[in-house]
């Protein structure tokens, strides 16, 4: 598994990032989520950390966006406007 740094992160992952103040570990881990389907096992093996660490960055994430639904996170990613005016 190849792993995504935050510099290589589309400019989507790095908008929604900035507008929801992410750190970069949450902005890498919401990337890995998002665009490669990664679950929570595969997430804690690339970034070399536990599934529990993995757990609790996604709640502070959800927490940061205002939900408690991966859908509603994915949907709220895929409707950021990476490209303001």
């Amino acid at each position: 598994m190849k792993t995504l740094y935050p510099t290589q992160l589309p400019s989507v992952i790095t908008h929604f990032a900035s507008q929801h103040v992410l750190t970069n570990r949450e902005a890498q881990i919401i990337a890995l989520i998002a665009l490669r389907g990664y679950s929570n096992k595969e997430i804690a093996d690339v970034c070399f950390i536990s599934e529990k660490t993995v757990k609790v960055h996604i709640e502070k994430i959800m927490d940061k966006v205002g939900t408690r639904s991966m859908r509603k996170l994915l949907s709220a990613i895929i409707s950021t406007d990476a490209y303001p005016s």
